[in-house]
């Protein structure tokens, strides 16, 4: 099976916390194994219930891959409870992005506010954003095809986009370049530096994949609707209305609109009179 590079990354990241755990074990036999085992490893994570659920997923994949062999009988890991994790509702403001995108600049990492702007116009993943090339960008729209639904789009860019692009030099294939390196961002340190520039320009609780949220909200606060919103963003209709349901504020910029329209409304209605 092939799986997006993303997706084998936090395969490896879950793989050393288990193999942790068995080598602090002094590495028993897996027949030994029982579900009393797995339920303390997994209280043991508990001040972090994402990536203990990560790692507890990963570790029922073994484990049924086990039974499967016929090394065990049953799976100590099946139907273990897991936490509920809130979803997050962080969405970047049009101030925060300015001011990421400044502090950026002033650090030394334009791409990364460069980065920060695609993210927020284009609401694709870091993955796709960091492999952008210049020749997906024709001046007026992006065309790119996302890596892990294999969903082919052609987003429009908007005017704050191609300015931002328009400025950037093509020294590279790649749209976004380390500037150390001068090459293709690399994940890790991508995150890394997103992280430091975030903290200096004092939006330590924003994260990169808040900013695929933040293009649907904007997107439905300007009014678009759920499919112009998933021609955007490539998600399927009804998961983007779930998406809408799920994080979308119910702010006083959406009762605003809302009201603007019912006026707008009422207005044509007293002139069809």
């Amino acid at each position: 099976m092939s799986l997006a590079p993303a997706t084998k990354t936090g395969y490896e990241y879950c793989l050393r916390i288990i193999e942790n755990w068995s080598e602090k074990a002094c590495h028993p036999p897996i027949t030994s194994l029982e579900r009393r085992h797995v339920k303390a490893f997994y209280r043991s994570m508990g001040e972090t219930p994402s990536k203990a659920n990560a790692v507890l997923r990963v570790l029922r994949l073994i484990l049924a891959f086990a039974v499967d062999e016929g090394l065990l009988q049953r799976n100590p890991a099946e139907r273990q409870r897991l936490k509920s994790t809130p979803p997050r509702q962080q969405v970047w403001s049009l101030e925060s992005i300015r001011t990421f995108v400044a502090t950026a600049k002033d650090a030394g990492r334009p791409s990364l506010g460069l980065a920060v702007l695609l993210g927020a116009n284009l609401g694709q993943r870091q993955g796709d954003i960091l492999r952008l090339s210049w020749s997906q960008f024709d001046g007026s729209a992006i065309t790119l095809r996302q890596s892990k639904t294999g969903v082919l789009l052609a987003v429009p860019v908007s005017k704050e986009l191609r300015i931002a692009l328009d400025e950037t030099p093509r020294h590279s294939p790649t749209i976004l370049l380390c500037e150390t390196t001068k090459r293709t961002w690399q994940t890790f340190f991508f995150r890394h530096e997103f992280r430091r520039i975030a903290n200096i320009a004092g939006l330590p609780e924003l994260q990169f994949l808040d900013l695929r949220r933040t293009a649907v909200v904007r997107l439905a606060e300007a009014g678009c609707t759920v499919p112009e919103i998933a021609a955007i963003t490539g998600h399927q209709l009804d998961r983007t209305a779930r998406i809408l349901e799920t994080y979308l504020p119910r702010n006083g910029t959406m009762a605003e609109a809302a009201i603007r329209k019912l006026d707008q409304h009422r207005k044509r209605t007293q002139l069809d009179e």
